[in-house]
């Protein structure tokens, strides 16, 4: 990404993100969640190359299950920027190597979108700053903000609003993916039912929502767990096999585990993959992470 030749092919890496607190404030007047959320980046990777290049933004990937074209919010971020730019003949090819699940609450989808954004304002030459940046992150997806910096930050509003937090220093995340996946938008709208029959509406006159230094808990929980107990059981499971703590990732479905030895946590893979509720299960062991992927 630092080459002299800027329209040379660009590969990155991009990072999987865990949600170590999910608070729900409420419903805003908009019809959006306002939330607060302690985000962690980790180490699991998908691979992002570009090739910048041509007139149009062309968008593949290697999985059935990632639909690639316009479809791709990889594809939306380029486009976003582009027409931030103001420059239309703009193009790339880009190609998304997936590890991070889809549908998985890992956020895979939005670190690619950020990646992508870092390096074609660098390709295309905009020389757009950080503040703009991130306005046309904003526009792209919740969570794309987030993946611009990191590794660690608390997120407000509908996750835009980012405020950079000290990494964790150490210990093991074992995530654990079971083969349903979650659609964002429709968990959300389960939580909007379910605060709408609560009648919990924000509140902007309460000032800002704090976090406390070690509060963990995903409200989302309550809306997913019901309707999915075998996400529940796992992270009985995860506790029951050594975790010190266990719970889903943002909407879901992954759920993970916090081990502080290493041994621990992969034994732990190795008795969930051999049980029956974890047998159609994917497990990653990840660590968290301390600097940012891209700049």
């Amino acid at each position: 990404m630092s080459g002299k030749d800027v329209s040379a092919p660009v590969v990155l890496k991009t990072p999987a993100k865990i949600n170590l607190r999910l608070r729900i404030l409420g419903l805003r007047a908009d019809g959006y969640h306002e939330l607060i959320t302690w985000m962690q980046q980790v180490s699991l990777y998908d691979e992002v190359r570009i090739e910048p290049g041509g007139q149009r933004i062309l968008v593949n990937t290697d999985r059935e299950d990632v639909p690639g074209g316009r479809e791709n919010i990889v594809h939306r971020a380029a486009r976003a920027l582009r027409e931030a730019s103001g420059r239309k003949a703009l193009g790339a090819r880009i190609y998304l190597k997936k590890n991070i699940p889809a549908g998985a609450g890992l956020g895979g989808g939005s670190a690619n979108a950020a990646g992508a954004l870092r390096v074609l304002n660098r390709a295309w030459n905009l020389g757009m700053g950080e503040a703009k940046l991130c306005e046309v992150a904003a526009r792209v997806g919740s969570d794309v903000p987030f993946f611009l910096g990191g590794p660690a930050a608390v997120c407000r509003g509908r996750g835009e609003r980012v405020e950079a937090r000290e990494a964790l220093r150490s210990g093991w995340f074992l995530l654990v993916k079971p083969s349903v996946a979650l659609s964002t938008q429709e968990v959300y709208a389960w939580s909007r039912e379910k605060l709408g029959r609560e009648g919990r509406n924000f509140d902007e006159t309460n000032g800002p929502a704090r976090l406390g230094r070690y509060e963990y808990g995903n409200d989302l929980e309550g809306v997913v767990f019901p309707r999915f107990p075998e996400l529940e059981s796992l992270c009985a499971m995860l506790v029951r096999e050594g975790a010190v703590r266990a719970m889903m990732s943002g909407s879901g479905s992954t759920v993970f585990g916090f081990f502080r030895r290493k041994r621990e946590a992969e034994r732990a893979a190795i008795r969930i993959r051999k049980s029956e509720q974890g047998k159609n299960c994917e497990c990653f062991l990840t660590t968290p992470l301390q600097e940012r992927c891209f700049s």
